[in-house]
């Protein structure tokens, strides 16, 4: 358990650390006991790539996809969740100055758990990871196959409530393409190091590709460029060796053909 609070303020933030921690661990455990009787929403996919499906971390540890995992787990025949965005949308936290600036739809906090989520409808198939302004953006080294949208720095309400960021969001590419085509970074709080664009040899039945790797500020979405068509690449931690690129912590990422 936790420790009375001593004077020091080493002592004091050492607390605030463990105590986020632990209410984060309680958070994620109470979801994945009530997520499997909640109400699904196939038409609200939440979490974008093939890691989001696995045992390794999927959705329920990845924030982008907890609110509507909460909204889920708390919704019932009696109360149903309603998703405040048209159809093919979803709504991610985000400022009103952002959501507008980038033509998107605010909701505020409409058909959300807290009176000051701040909501914005941002398209299905975009992949959106924690980020900051300064590297969620289009630069000339990324313009080819990155054309990110930052949707403002708000309050991550459900455990970060001393820290502020933001969703980097990711559309598609090409965005006209009806399927996601980056893989979401479900690491809590990874490092840049691993975080590079790496050439992968083809083997047997699989093709040589591109494991493109964007650092976000604070996550590693991937995507895959395989003879220039992009693909959302599998993503899963492994002890064993990585057949693709470990981006950091064992996460090792990779273009999976039957994926």
């Amino acid at each position: 358990g936790l420790k009375p609070l001593s004077r020091s303020s080493n002592s004091i933030l050492s607390y605030i650390s463990r105590a986020r921690a632990m209410l984060r661990a309680s958070l994620l455990l109470a979801l994945s006991a009530s997520a499997a009787s909640a109400p699904s929403a196939a038409s609200e996919p939440v979490c974008h790539g093939p890691a989001c499906q696995g045992e390794e971390g999927g959705g329920l540890e990845a924030e982008a996809a907890v609110l509507l995992q909460v909204h889920r787990a708390t919704a019932s025949e009696e109360t149903p969740y309603i998703n405040p965005c048209p159809t093919g949308y979803n709504p991610k936290a985000s400022t009103k100055k952002a959501c507008s600036a980038a033509n998107l739809k605010y909701t505020g906090n409409t058909n959300a758990v807290s009176t000051s989520a701040s909501h914005c409808c941002v398209p299905q198939y975009w992949t959106c990871n924690m980020g900051d302004e300064k590297y969620c953006k289009t630069s000339k080294q990324t313009s080819k196959y990155a054309n990110p949208t930052f949707l403002g720095d708000t309050k991550q309400w459900w455990w970060d409530a001393l820290e502020f960021q933001g969703n980097c969001c990711l559309p598609p590419n090409p965005a006209s393409v009806q399927t996601a085509t980056w893989t979401m970074d479900t690491r809590m709080n990874p490092s840049d190091t691993g975080c590079k664009t790496t050439e992968v040899k083809g083997k047997k039945g699989s093709p040589s590709y591109t494991l493109i790797a964007l650092w976000t500020g604070k996550r590693c979405p991937t995507t895959a460029s395989v003879g220039g068509t992009y693909y959302a690449p599998t993503c899963t931690t492994t002890s064993a060796g990585c057949s693709g690129v470990d981006i950091g912590e064992g996460m090792c990422c990779y273009y999976n053909p039957s994926s």
